[in-house]
């Protein structure tokens, strides 16, 4: 069963829709508010979690082609719901 959501592109690209939203709702909460909103705040942790995230990255996507910057960017804005996918396949980088 896991493994047919893993391999299912919609069940991916729909995580990644639900992390621009929250990028969006994200920055849009810090210019109105800065960081004593909630929103901001868990967008800030999200941010962190995708930078720690680096390193499982380029080693996911070792050996597939994928630049650098584009491991970077793709890995900071949508995390593991990018590098994972694009490990097993289902996304090509």
């Amino acid at each position: 069963m896991m493994d047919r959501i893993a391999d299912n592109r919609r069940f991916w690209l729909g995580l990644n829709l639900l992390l621009l939203v929250l990028h969006g709702f994200g920055v849009y909460c810090y210019v109105i508010g800065g960081f004593a909103h909630p929103v901001t705040q868990l967008w800030a942790i999200v941010l962190l979690i995708h930078i720690l995230e680096f390193p499982l990255a380029f080693i996911a996507v070792q050996g597939r082609g994928v630049g650098w910057g584009t491991t970077i960017m793709a890995t900071l804005i949508f995390g593991f719901t990018w590098w994972v996918p694009a490990r097993r396949g289902v996304f090509h980088a």
